[in-house]
């Protein structure tokens, strides 16, 4: 079954080139994090890749509550999904790891 995902924000980049990654990143999330509501999970989710993880991309933030109009739709199937904790720590150990799995997978 597909899933629907209010988007809260998004943005386009690249972790590579976009000297404002980090800024752009950090806003969007400030953004999803301005809507708090108990027990609400934020999926950042990342589509519209034009390559690997070394190219551009587009990181939308959404939630399951309806907060906007402007959703994604989720097919159902089969989803790599990392779950980390909102450090600076958790955040790069899973990025290293997804990185990785990208590499053994090339």
């Amino acid at each position: 079954m597909s899933k629907e995902v209010y988007i809260i924000g998004e943005t386009r980049t690249n972790n590579f080139l976009d000297k404002e990654l980090f800024e752009k990143i950090g806003s969007l999330w400030s953004k999803a994090n301005d809507h708090d509501i108990e027990n609400d999970l934020k999926y950042g989710i990342y589509h519209q890749s034009e390559s690997n993880y070394r190219g551009d991309y587009t990181l939308a933030i959404g939630t399951e509550n309806p907060l906007s109009n402007e959703k994604l739709v989720i097919p159902d199937q089969e989803y790599a999904v990392f779950e980390c904790l909102q450090d600076e720590h958790s955040i790069e150990e899973t990025w290293k790891k997804i990185w990785q799995l990208e590499e053994e997978k090339n």
